[in-house]
């Protein structure tokens, strides 16, 4: 069975409501969920404040397929270095089989590192930026 990922960036202005700007995809979701479990972000819910957007979107989901929808989460671009340990999107079988030295070649960090240059350029002009999301089975 695979698994989705419904990745989204939201972006606030200094005392403004949440806002969705992007809409991300992962190679593996996942390997993503068990990178986010790994670094003890998954499975938080949705940030309370979040979006009208997300929110009725996520509730719409649910209500569609409630049995499949799983790992609500969200992860702030403070908390994105979290997740570029390479080791966290390998499986504990990859870990003994392939040398510590090559990880990087395995993971999927390159995905962080971009989304993480995309908040930080809406960071840097007065913009909040967090990740939303949510999988799918």
């Amino acid at each position: 069975m695979s698994l989705t990922a419904d990745l989204h960036c939201e972006i606030r202005e200094v005392g403004g409501h949440w806002w969705p700007i992007a809409i991300f995809e992962i190679g593996s979701a996942r390997r993503f969920r068990q990178a986010l479990h790994g670094a003890g972000l998954a499975d938080r819910g949705l940030p309370p404040d979040v979006s009208d957007v997300l929110r009725d979107r996520y509730d719409e989901h649910v209500t569609a397929y409630p049995r499949e929808i799983c790992g609500a989460t969200f992860v702030t671009a403070q908390e994105l270095p979290l997740m570029l340990n390479a080791a966290l999107w390998l499986t504990a079988e990859e870990r003994e089989r392939i040398p510590p030295h090559t990880y990087e070649e395995y993971a999927e960090t390159d995905f962080i590192h971009a989304w993480h240059a995309f908040a930080q350029a809406h960071e840097a002009h007065e913009r909040a930026a967090r990740l939303v999301m949510w999988f799918g089975l």
